[in-house]
């Protein structure tokens, strides 16, 4: 069984641009891979909307492995694509106010009630991820902007957890990052998120906000951060607690990190 499912008015857009079913998305000429493997493809899609070209991405999965497809009944309690799962979190971070790609439309191929290919296909982010921006302006910033920029991502991070929500991907090349001037006069870093497909949902546990935080620590990488400034990240998640309690719990943190550490190593920048 094959499906599509469009967010808002898109179906007609797309129709306009030759794409109605399933095999014309899946299998659409003129996309550029950017980021594959065996399981998971994701390429950039240049559409006309309104008579403009704009840029899109398509994330493809394939045979996705059975503990994926297990991981997303156990969030859910129902049996969805990768693909599905990757919409529904997208909205879902949304309706929290969290900064998140806006979802297109997604498509699925089930035989026997298992997937065997999806894809999900969103609006590219107006802002820059937040990996160039800092390669491109970390030792131009003043120390106050810095502090700043870090303080917004500890807020953003928070107001995750608040969501309890999980992002186990959550990585400095996995956000990107608007500014926003107008918040009480004073300028402010929010950011928005990509790569969900393992996000997970109605979790409340502190091991799970210890692990993001650990891997968005691996991802702050020495050549621009020191110690003092990813300590920092966690003094601003975890303000108005005892100094014991913040160090138990940036401990707890740098402990994960270096964990990951030792398991991969991180997107140079």
């Amino acid at each position: 069984m094959k499906k599509v499912i469009f967010a808002d008015s898109w179906k007609s857009i797309l129709a306009e641009n030759g794409l109605r079913s399933f095999d014309d998305f899946y299998h659409c000429s003129g996309k550029k891979s950017t980021n594959k493997n065996s399981k998971r493809n994701v390429s950039i899609l240049r559409l006309k909307v309104d008579g403009e070209e704009k840029i899109f991405y398509m994330k493809r999965f394939r045979h996705p492995h059975f503990k994926d497809m297990l991981f997303t009944f156990l969030n859910c309690g129902k049996i969805e694509s990768q693909a599905a799962y990757e919409f529904g979190n997208m909205n879902l971070l949304k309706q929290n106010n969290i900064g998140v790609c806006n979802p297109v439309c997604f498509g699925e191929k089930f035989t026997l009630g298992l997937e065997r290919k999806s894809f999900i296909i969103t609006e590219s982010l107006p802002g820059p991820c937040l990996k160039d921006f800092i390669a491109q302006n970390w030792t131009k910033l003043p120390q106050s902007e810095k502090e700043l920029l870090i303080a917004s991502l500890a807020q953003f991070v928070r107001k995750v957890h608040k969501a309890h929500i999980s992002l186990p991907d959550l990585y400095v090349w996995h956000l990107f990052l608007t500014e926003d001037k107008t918040a009480a006069g004073l300028g402010k870093y929010d950011f928005a998120v990509i790569d969900l497909n393992r996000m997970k949902r109605n979790t409340k546990s502190k091991n799970e906000r210890i692990k993001n935080l650990g891997r968005l620590w691996f991802s702050m990488t020495d050549k621009y951060f020191d110690k003092q400034m990813r300590r920092l990240l966690v003094r601003y998640y975890i303000s108005g607690a005892s100094d014991k309690r913040f160090e138990k719990f940036a401990r707890r943190v740098k402990k994960y990190a270096a964990r990951v550490s030792a398991k991969r190593h991180p997107v140079a920048y």
